[in-house]
């Protein structure tokens, strides 16, 4: 038997569980079963084709989450295309370039990223756009027309030999792009082994079952919740909830009106479910299985769920869009090791080394910190169209994954800090140099940096520290400059702004960011 792919995720569990519910958008009263999700996407990869897709290109997808979401993606795998999801919050700048970057030969959006795709001219666009539920006048054709051809009164619905295209294990599924320490994104591109291995390496922890009903709170562009948690609930058989987008009241009232039991996000997930005050009068005693990722559960969070879901489990992975899977904790372990981003997934390898000399063979003793390297069977292909990058991040099979940890006596991994001083701010990671790149913009600053300080709520928040040009430059000044600006996702704009009179510098010359931070958590 043949390795299978990402399309065989969905075709094997549709075989086995035809009738049950693959899909549920409430927002629109829309379920779709396994059997139908399947001839959707099969239908789908046709009408692509047809379109003149041929295999092997780059389909963009910039839509909010929606059945149409995962219709898409599968119906990639089954035409043999590479499925370039995008985040819906990207501005049009960033948009463009990688539109461009990825050789995308079409893109799809939905009417909540017209806007976006509006501010982009005619030749920034690929050949083929694809409007879900748009009319526009950027668009080529509608969603429906994939599906249903021309000819709309025609049943188009294909069985699976009419999608004549052969994918093998090895070949490229899926290009995701996240920011490089320089703030220029990379393009990460996955197999179609990557993500099958991605799927069934989460089983053992997550423990999900045929009879759940799921639903990720954090978007479908990201790994965490499409490869750890959607697509291996679907391959067991359980039915995923989709959100367009996170409100707390939103989700607690369909965890109990749609009987969710499991879910997947970062802790500000959690704390907002646990702050929101409507989770008094609501029944979701039953949420048994709580997965989550981007930051260490606090204490006082973890404690004030389980006064709502007493017997629920949490389970907890570290992970990047790179390896997808490094880590993981059991929920046996959890409590007593909260904090611990756990040991070794299956089939991976972990090491802490060196952060000076970051190779294989440097590994640093019990509880002294070093970078984390990881060798799985979830790493990815290469970053596309960047060979040296590619060999500067993966060494003899191992990913250098840039991040500090240290492991215990236990052999249980913890994660410290990151070399790149990437902050991660509920969930969403941001890069200070793009954000410092855009503030040196503003006329009246003379220097600036950016950080990440400790937040309750948010893990991280984004910090500017600017010397001014003029006394008269206020925060509301620079917020309004940022707003302005089209260059820059919201969730990355500065919280909060400290004014300098000039910055600390290291012995290098460089600004001193860890100076920066303890001027501000320093009683």
């Amino acid at each position: 038997m043949t390795q299978p792919t990402t399309a065989d995720l969905l075709g094997q569990a549709a075989a086995r569980f035809p009738d049950r519910a693959a899909l549920r958008e409430p927002a629109r009263d829309e379920t779709v079963s396994f059997a139908e999700l399947d001839e959707r996407a099969r239908d789908i990869a046709s009408g692509l084709l047809e379109a003149g897709f041929e295999p092997g290109a780059h389909l963009s997808a910039l839509l909010t989450d929606s059945i149409e979401f995962v219709e898409l993606l599968f119906a990639s795998a089954y035409a043999g295309l590479v499925f370039n999801p995008i985040s819906y919050r990207v501005p049009p700048k960033r948009l463009s370039y990688v539109l461009e970057h990825a050789e995308s030969a079409g893109l799809v959006f939905d009417k909540e990223c017209l806007e976006t795709v509006d501010a982009l001219e005619a030749e920034e666009l690929p050949n083929l756009v694809v409007g879900v539920g748009v009319d526009a006048e950027s668009v080529d054709v509608s969603y429906g027309q994939l599906e249903e051809g021309d000819d709309a009164d025609t049943d188009r619905m294909r069985d699976a030999d009419e999608v004549d295209v052969t994918v093998d294990e090895s070949d490229p599924a899926l290009l995701l792009y996240t920011s490089g320490t320089t703030g220029r994104p990379k393009g990460v591109l996955h197999s179609h082994r990557t993500v099958v291995n991605a799927a069934l390496v989460s089983l053992p922890y997550n423990r999900l079952r045929p009879t759940d009903v799921n639903v990720a709170l954090g978007p479908l562009y990201h790994v965490g919740p499409l490869l750890c948690n959607v697509l291996p609930a679907l391959n067991v058989g359980a039915c995923n909830v989709v959100q367009h987008e996170f409100d707390p009241a939103t989700t607690l009232e369909r965890i109990e009106s749609e009987g969710i039991t499991t879910m997947w996000g970062v802790p500000t997930h959690v704390r907002a479910l646990v702050d929101e005050p409507s989770i008094e009068d609501r029944d979701i005693e039953h949420v048994r299985m709580i997965q989550y990722s981007g930051a260490a559960m606090p204490a006082a969070v973890a404690k004030r769920a389980r006064d709502h879901v007493s017997d629920c489990e949490f389970v907890n992975a570290y992970g990047t869009t790179e390896i997808v899977f490094g880590t993981l904790i059991y929920p046996e372990f959890h409590d007593d090791k909260l904090g611990s981003i756990g040991q070794a997934a299956p089939n991976a390898a972990v090491r802490v080394v060196d952060s000076e000399n970051p190779v294989p063979n440097a590994v640093v003793d019990t509880d002294e910190v070093g970078e984390l390297l990881v060798n799985a069977s979830t790493c990815m292909l290469e970053y596309w169209r960047d060979p040296e990058a590619t060999d500067v991040a993966i060494v003899d099979g191992w990913y250098r994954t840039g991040d500090l940890g240290r492991r215990d006596e236990d052999g249980f991994l913890y994660f410290v800090d990151r070399k790149d001083d990437m902050i991660v701010s509920g969930g969403e990671n941001i890069y200070p140099a793009e954000v410092e790149d855009l503030l040196h913009g503003h006329p009246d600053v003379v220097s600036g940096a950016v950080v990440g300080v400790p937040d309750d709520e948010w893990g991280e928040v984004v910090t500017a520290f600017v010397v001014p040009a003029t006394e008269d430059l206020s925060s509301d000044d620079l917020e309004a400059f940022f707003v302005a600006s089209d260059e820059l996702e919201s969730f990355k704009r500065p919280r909060q702004y400290v004014f300098e009179q000039e910055l600390p510098k290291t012995s290098s010359d460089k600004i001193d960011r860890r100076a920066l931070l303890e001027s501000v958590t320093t009683d």
